[in-house]
């Protein structure tokens, strides 16, 4: 072999099969990865008005429940919306939603506490249309027991879209 064919299989091996062999390995390690549940889009908030009609935050708690909520999803990061305008990034652990809303508006909130709302919630992946299960709680506010809360996945309209 002369040394400019052996020049050239020395950095075919170099170039190109040390890339491939790296390829290889992360594969084989992302093998054991899963993505997390879709939770994106328009989630319909379902409360009875009788849990919370006796409560000091009940006009609060009203208000949240009227219009739909809308998360935006980006692995297990979440971007929460409420009908107010207000947001809260929020986490995805395996099946628990978890997303804390701060700074709310005391004028249409609760007479107690600091304003801010805590969103805990369970996802059932396997409901068709997927469901969330949990409590919206006023920080700070003893008075205000937490309420629970389901919420059923709104359909993509036809464009796409949310």
């Amino acid at each position: 072999m002369s040394h400019t064919s052996r020049n050239f299989v020395i950095a075919y091996i170099l170039l190109v099969g040390l890339p491939l062999l790296g390829l290889a390995g992360v594969l084989r390690s992302g093998r054991a990865l899963t993505a997390p549940f879709s939770v994106d889009g328009a989630w319909k908030i379902e409360v009875k008005a009788n849990q919370f009609s006796a409560l000091p935050c009940a006009d609060f708690f009203s208000s949240i429940s009227k219009a739909p909520v809308s998360i935006s999803q980006s692995g297990k990061s979440l971007v929460i919306g409420l009908n107010s305008g207000k947001t809260a990034t929020g986490t995805l652990d395996g099946k628990t939603v978890r997303a804390q809303f701060t700074g709310t508006d005391k004028s249409g909130a609760a007479e107690c506490g600091d304003g801010g709302l805590t969103l805990t919630a369970s996802l059932d992946p396997l409901a068709q249309p997927r469901t969330l299960s949990g409590t919206l709680a006023v920080n700070g506010c003893g008075s205000c027991a937490p309420l629970g809360f389901h919420a059923v996945k709104q359909p993509r309209s036809a464009g796409g879209t949310h």
